[in-house]
């Protein structure tokens, strides 16, 4: 990979002290709605404090809460490292929502093509930063665990960051109008597994079956979080 400050991908320090500072304004309502009106908690948290940069939050992905909940309990709120996520395009053309997840540290990616030169940002921002990356490419409609893509197994092959396996549980239970289940309340719940030892895999050629069978494998440690914590779920 080239090196942090020639890449273009180089987030410099003003854009991340600009970003530190809208969070630390950010963080005070984002801790109230889900620790004070929601019973939500972090398990395995100790998972993840001890690396800076060069980590990647690799977790299931199954409502638009997900991308709160996740860096509400692992980011960083006094490091400058980035904290970066990749997301749909189609949210950075809503005024109000594209100017705010830019300022929380998303970046657009094109769907349903192949977007090179966002999978080279993302593994550059793997390699040097901190990234929060959902392996299925989209959202789970029914809850249930989907495929992994080869797309997020490339970008793990060629940045080697720590990876930690996350699931994110309860969080397609939200209000939407005509429902009678409440927005608040709601035991959202965010597991950090341990790293998963992908070493094996970079002995393997760079090909696309090495990237499908990184993905895999990363979702095969979210199933094993699923199952360790399937006592959490409600109906």
């Amino acid at each position: 990979m080239t090196t942090e400050k020639n890449s273009e991908f180089h987030i410099p320090l003003a854009a991340r002290v600009a970003t530190a500072a809208i969070r630390f304004v950010c963080f005070p309502f984002v801790d109230f709605f889900f620790k004070v009106l929601n019973r939500s908690r972090a398990i395995g948290v100790e998972n993840i404090r001890n690396v800076d940069k060069g980590l990647v939050i690799a977790s299931n992905h199954i409502s638009g809460v997900d991308t709160l909940l996740i860096p509400a309990y692992s980011i960083n709120r006094f490091s400058l490292t980035p904290y970066c996520a990749p997301a749909k395009e189609e949210l950075f053309k809503i005024p109000v929502v594209g100017l705010l997840i830019r300022m929380w540290g998303s970046f657009p990616v094109k769907r349903r093509v192949r977007d090179i030169q966002s999978m080279k940002r993302i593994a550059y921002y793997a390699t040097n930063y901190q990234v929060m990356l959902f392996p299925e490419g989209t959202r789970s409609k029914t809850g249930e665990l989907l495929k992994g893509r080869a797309g997020a197994g490339w970008v793990i092959y060629i940045a080697r960051p720590v990876v930690i396996p996350t699931l994110v549980i309860n969080t397609n239970h939200y209000f939407w109008p005509g429902r009678k289940k409440p927005w608040f309340g709601v035991p959202y719940t965010v597991v950090f597994g341990e790293p998963v030892n992908l070493d094996r895999f970079y002995e393997m050629p760079e090909c696309k079956e090495t990237s499908k069978a990184i993905a895999e494998e990363i979702m095969n440690a979210i199933a094993g979080l699923k199952e360790k914590h399937k006592d959490l779920y409600i109906d």
